[in-house]
């Protein structure tokens, strides 16, 4: 075969009858011309018995820039020369036992792939939530429906003050450790700075745990981090107060002179006092779930902690409680509704603070223990003992799970026992409080709109 000539190739012209004319050089390349006039170089071999062809790039006279065999072949144009010393690589590699097509097929293939992976990652970062847009969606997508949610979205934000401008794939863990420092060293006389950076980090967790889960972050930097790492365990409240110290704040609650909460307020706080259930289960009461001539508040499960419809016998105490209050939010949806925000509870925590206002204002002797709302239901739950009660009867009252072979065999709800429980409970309150009065169950005129229901 004899060698092509680089003018003989440029003045190649098509195959006159048509088809392509095939102009070969040695080593297996050749010269295809189209019958539109079209040049390419191909090179043809036989490798472990099998036929193979492969277009090396179109002919071009000038030939490509720079000076290796993966670049003229990346470029795709190629002089004669340059074809030509592709083939006689390519016969070299063949002897050396290795398929030349089969490799730079590999190469591209390795460099496509690459090339998406880098335009990828570069729309995923174009497109990558901020710190903040990561809270705002977790908070939207989880956290929507749950009681927790204003203590949750108060820890994040303070989290959001610091990194929220950053690309959530490009926080690590030293950011969020110092973010996290910056807030505990925050602490003063009075206040646990502490305790909000170990908050804040349990809820920073649960935001890179949703991140990884959406491939915003291959891993969350901090799934390993606790409390302990800031010196932020929390600090269990363990405060009870005896029947004397109850009654000492019931009769408070009763004397305006001493205290100055709204009446709405001192309804919710006796409310609870009474029942010993959550804050939020109290002040987020609605007139339909209760049914005054029964005695009973059927508590929906989408209000308890537990998710189920829990059952709370009302004392004739507590019935009368709901009777006043109605005279003032009987129209209203809430019980307790909020005297400034039309459709609303009042806030959970009023009730706390105006419990903390009257330790703070003198209003109850330092004979009574200082505590905040919770510890009145850990109180209800401690003392039912001292009136004769199984001690797991204040955790049926309480809506608690019950625990070990108690919660696998024992499925008694124990309606009765609570019912004289909580009967006991505010009898003893009232007697020591001095209020021995027999209280009637016959309701107000006003009280008799109040629809009862059967529960």
């Amino acid at each position: 075969m004899s060698k092509l000539s680089a003018a003989g190739c440029l003045k190649a012209r098509p195959n006159p009858g048509g088809g392509d004319r095939l102009l070969g050089d040695g080593d297996g390349l050749y010269l295809r011309i189209r019958p539109s006039g079209t040049k390419t170089w191909f090179i043809e071999y036989e490798f472990n018995k099998q036929r193979r062809t492969y277009t090396i790039g179109a002919f071009d006279g000038a030939g490509s820039s720079g000076e290796s065999i993966p670049t003229w072949l990346e470029h795709a144009r190629l002089s004669l020369k340059q074809a030509r010393a592709i083939a006689g690589h390519w016969k070299a590699e063949r002897h050396a036992g290795r398929d030349p097509i089969q490799e730079w097929e590999a190469k591209l293939t390795a460099q496509r792939e690459a090339k998406a992976a880098a335009e990828k990652a570069l729309a995923q970062a174009l497109d990558m939530p901020t710190v903040s847009e990561a809270i705002d969606r977790f908070m939207k997508q989880q956290m929507n429906t749950k009681k927790s949610a204003p203590g949750i979205k108060y820890r994040l934000e303070r989290l959001a003050r610091i990194l929220g401008d950053r690309k959530i794939n490009t926080v690590t863990c030293q950011d969020i450790i110092q973010a996290l420092d910056k807030v505990a060293a925050g602490q003063k006389a009075g206040r646990t700075a502490k305790q909000l950076a170990g908050d804040i980090l349990n809820s920073a967790k649960r935001v890179w745990h949703f991140a990884e889960v959406r491939e915003w972050v291959e891993k969350s930097p901090i799934a390993s981090l606790t409390r302990k790492d800031f010196d932020a365990k929390p600090v269990k409240r363990n405060v009870t107060l005896r029947f004397e110290e109850v009654a000492e704040l019931w009769r408070c609650l009763d004397d305006p002179a001493r205290c100055k909460a709204d009446p709405i307020t001192v309804a919710a706080l006796r409310l609870l006092i009474l029942t010993g259930q959550r804050e939020r289960e109290v002040t987020d009461a609605e007139w339909a779930e209760f049914d005054l001539s029964a005695g009973l508040w059927a508590i929906p499960a989408r209000r308890t902690k537990m998710g189920k419809t829990h059952l709370v016998h009302l004392a004739p105490q507590a019935v009368k409680i709901l009777q006043e209050i109605w005279s003032i939010t009987g129209s209203s949806r809430h019980v307790f509704a909020s005297p400034r925000r039309k459709g609303q509870a009042i806030y959970g925590r009023s009730v706390n603070n105006a419990l903390l206002t009257l330790f703070k204002s003198g209003a109850l002797p330092a004979t009574v223990t200082p505590c905040h709302v919770h510890d009145l239901r850990r109180t209800l739950i401690t003392r039912l003992p001292d009136l004769d009660f199984e001690a797991f009867i204040g955790h049926k009252i309480a809506g608690h799970a019950m625990t070990g072979m108690m919660a696998i065999y024992n499925h008694n709800d124990y309606l009765s026992k609570r019912k004289a429980a909580l009967q006991a409970w505010a009898d003893r309150i009232h007697a020591l409080a001095g209020d021995r009065k027999v209280v009637q169950l016959r309701r107000p005129a006003a009280a008799k709109q109040l629809v009862s229901k059967s529960v």
